[in-house]
């Protein structure tokens, strides 16, 4: 990944093609060319007729492999044209469309392997990346990040999943963390962020970060942003400042955010112990979370117990034990079969 990377930022368009139109472009990659796309004009004028020359490609469509990614890249060059495609962030269509999220993730440094670094969980692992300011991330269960970090840059592109981030305060190196097409920045704080495929979720545990596009320029706090701007009701984001105690919300599909308060902030945090801590959750909620950590799926199979209230913590690294749990707490059985773990009530209720 990371030639095709240093390929990306210093070679010609051709190496870009040959990222997007194969089958494993990265979110890093796709990241790296809406960038320099974005950032270098003669590159950019060369990128988009290299477009329209592949979107003529009548042959292409014929392979059914293909045809989708075709017709996508079509829809982007003459519906959009050129300026609007800029507007839109280059192509995002066609980037979309073999899997790619187009985010604003820079700079890449290309000229040196080591000042880039890619980490990954697998379901039930957690790892704790250390950097060299002090700051340090936790990376949750079947999670994937990138860290672009040296003596003038602190940049992180979560790919999927959870991190948590304690950050060391460095007001001339804003802390930023990329999650696609909004991005949080921190000078100094502790944060939890989770990403869903259709929203981004970030808990403010000390400190203050803002909430903002992945192109902002942020120029201290409090980010032209006031406390008026701290409210439980939807509304569209440019940019916010969120302070602890604060979980904030944007939904991808409705451009859309949300701050509030929960009861208690535990829960945003507690995973890195081993544990998940649950205040008046559904059990439906429960099993959701417990099966990000379990390699054998959790199903519940009896809509009478989907909705029993649970008060609880539970061990992540013991998902046995954890069910034995629930069992022991609420009306249920656990059931364990050869390719999942089944709860239903218990007998008589």
């Amino acid at each position: 990944m990371l030639k095709n990377l240093q390929e990306i930022m210093d070679g010609d368009v051709e190496h870009a093609l040959v990222r997007i139109w194969s089958e494993d472009l990265s979110e890093a990659e796709a990241a790296a060319i809406h960038r320099r796309v974005q950032s270098d004009p003669k590159y950019r004028e060369e990128f988009h007729g290299s477009m329209e020359v592949l979107a003529a490609m009548e042959a292409l469509a014929n392979d059914g492999e293909h045809l989708e990614i075709v017709r996508d890249c079509r829809r982007v060059v003459h519906e959009h044209k050129l300026t609007r495609m800029a507007a839109l962030g280059v192509a995002a269509g066609l980037l979309l469309a073999v899997g790619a999220l187009v985010i604003s993730f820079s700079p890449w440094r290309g000229s040196n392997d080591s000042q880039l670094q890619e980490y990954f969980t697998r379901i039930g692992e957690q790892q704790v990346i250390e950097l060299g300011d002090g700051s340090v991330i936790s990376l949750n269960t079947a999670g994937r990040l990138a860290v672009d970090y040296d003596e003038e840059l602190r940049r992180v592109l979560l790919e999927r999943g959870e991190a948590y981030f304690e950050v060391s305060e460095d007001p001339v190196r804003p802390f930023t963390v990329d999650m696609g097409v909004r991005s949080v920045t921190a000078v100094g704080t502790a944060f939890n962020i989770r990403k869903y495929p259709e929203h981004y979720q970030v808990a403010v545990v000390e400190g203050a970060v803002a909430f903002h596009e992945p192109t902002d320029e942020l120029h201290g706090a409090p980010w032209g942003v006031s406390d008026a701007d701290h409210a439980a009701i939807s509304s569209p984001l440019t940019q916010r400042r969120v302070d602890a105690g604060w979980v904030a919300e944007f939904d991808v599909s409705r451009g859309v955010f949300r701050a509030f308060q929960p009861e208690s902030m535990e829960r945003f945090g507690s995973w890195r112990s081993g544990m998940l801590s649950f205040y008046g959750e559904p059990l439906y909620l429960v099993v959701q979370e417990l099966n990000r950590y379990s390699a054998k799926k959790i199903s519940i199979e009896d809509d009478s117990v989907k909705g029993l209230v649970v008060y609880t913590a539970l061990s992540i690294r013991e998902i046995d034990h954890a069910l034995d749990g629930l069992a022991r707490a609420l009306p249920i059985e656990v059931t364990e079969q050869y390719d999942r773990i089944v709860l239903t009530a218990t007998a008589g209720n």
